[in-house]
Formats: structure tokens, sequence, C-alpha cells
């Protein structure tokens, strides 16, 4: 294979061109901007309606990744199931492809390594992060980013680009829910860039039809239609006190030590 990641990185349209004869799959426009931008930016937020294929569209950006260059990929959710999800997409895509399939060096449950070197691990976070401290990669895709709590993504999971200094990746992906580190990516970090998929866009591109889209909208409340399909964080809908007024409220203190 004498294509490489710097050439796709050069020439996306190249890259939509390759995954389309080679992967046997034909992206949606809103997939074709966020392969795009995952080849040319360091940090990128998803923030997608349901089953827009976001999950699809990060397995076949990954596999592009240990495929064309030595990269070390770490998938982390909530749960060992969520991040199994991925991990199955990205072996059914491998599985219905021999010349893929030749890549593969080894293959378990939730750990791929390739004959280039390269490393695909899924991983759950868990409550505390506490049993996937130590890992490392170059690119750590977050799926279900909106229900992660602050704490173990600054803790345990951006340390692990720590080692790569400004080259390290970083994808969060999910549906909006409470105002967290998701959030800010979306709205407040000048360092992310960021997608935004909405149930009309899934409509346009034949993801979705319309008499499905207003089935859900019979079925559910409001904020869970906003949520689910038009991508919105809402959360502060729910509460009697608005996260921005609690946040201007908050104070910085040095806790006293207890003797």
């Amino acid at each position: 294979m004498n294509l490489t990641y710097e050439q796709l990185q050069e020439n996306p349209d190249l890259a939509f061109d390759f995954i389309n004869f080679f992967f046997k799959f034909s992206l949606h426009f809103y997939q074709k901007a966020f392969i795009k931008l995952c080849l040319t930016q360091r940090r990128i937020a998803g923030k997608w309606c349901r089953q827009a294929g976001k999950s699809q569209i990060v397995a076949i950006y990954i596999l592009l990744r240990v495929i064309l260059e030595r990269t070390a990929v770490n998938v982390v959710s909530p749960t060992q199931n969520q991040s199994n999800e991925m991990y199955l997409k990205i072996r059914e895509i491998i599985n219905d492809n021999p010349d893929l399939a030749a890549l593969v060096k080894k293959d378990t449950q939730k750990e791929m390594t390739f004959n280039n070197g390269s490393r695909i691990i899924s991983l759950p976070c868990g409550t505390e992060g506490r049993t996937i401290r130590g890992y490392t990669c170059d690119v750590l895709v977050i799926e279900e980013a909106g229900i992660m709590s602050d704490n173990i993504v600054n803790t345990v999971l951006i340390p692990m680009l720590a080692s790569k200094g400004m080259k390290g990746q970083i994808i969060k992906i999910g549906t909006p829910l409470v105002r967290n580190h998701f959030y800010r990516s979306c709205f407040e970090d000048n360092n992310y860039e960021v997608l935004n998929v909405h149930w009309t866009d899934c409509v346009k591109a034949g993801q979705y039809t319309i008499e499905f889209v207003e089935e859900q909208k019979s079925q559910l409340t409001d904020i869970e239609f906003r949520t689910e399909y038009n991508a919105e964080f809402i959360d502060s809908i729910a509460m009697f006190f608005p996260t921005e007024l609690l946040h201007e409220v908050m104070l910085n203190y040095t806790m006293m030590r207890v003797l």
C-alpha cells in the first residue's frame, strides 16, 4: 500500500475515495466533514444526534490511522460494553475485508495489534478510572463524552497523551447531556473544532425519514427530543437553579486543616 496518511491530510477528497473503495462505505456529507476535521485537527468534538452514524465513522477513521501509519489508539467509554460497540464495528469492517484482515497481527476481545506496530485498545473508565491509569496513546477517542466525568477526563484520560506533546489527538463524541467537559469543548475551548449533527442533517442524508422524526416527536417530551435529536445541551431547563447561576456564585477557598 503506497498511500500515506500525510497524503490524505493534504487531500481529504482522496480519503473519501479511499474509504469508498477500500472500506466499501459511502459517506454522508456530515461524515465527510468529520473525517476532514480528524485529518487536519488535533482536538475534535462531535455533538451528534442519536443514530447518525458517529460510531461507524469514528471506527473508519481509526482504521485509516492504524493501517497507514504506526498509531496507538485508545477508545474509552463509561462502560466496557459501550467501548466494545465501537470496537465491534472496527472488527466487522476488518472481517468483511480480507486485505484488512491480513494486516492484523493479534485480535482479542478488547485489543487489536497490526503488523506495522499499530494498536487499538477498548477501555472502560468506570466511575473512577483507576483500572485504566498508565495507558498511553497517539489518538484518544472519548465515546459518550456527554456522560463522562470531568475528573476522569482531566486526571486519567488526557494524561494518556502526555508523552506525545502537541501531536496527540483527542476526539470527543456523543450526545449532549450535562454541561461538563464536553460542553466546554463544544462552546468554550477554542482549541476544539466542533461538528454539530442535527436531525435535519440525517433526514437530508437519508439516515432518517421524516416519518420517523415525527413519530419520535410525538413519543418523547420536548426536553428528550431536543437532547436526543436536536443535539442540544438543555440540562439547565430541568434545573431549579440554572448552571450559569451556580457558577456565578461559586467561590474558591482554602480548606482548613482538621487537627
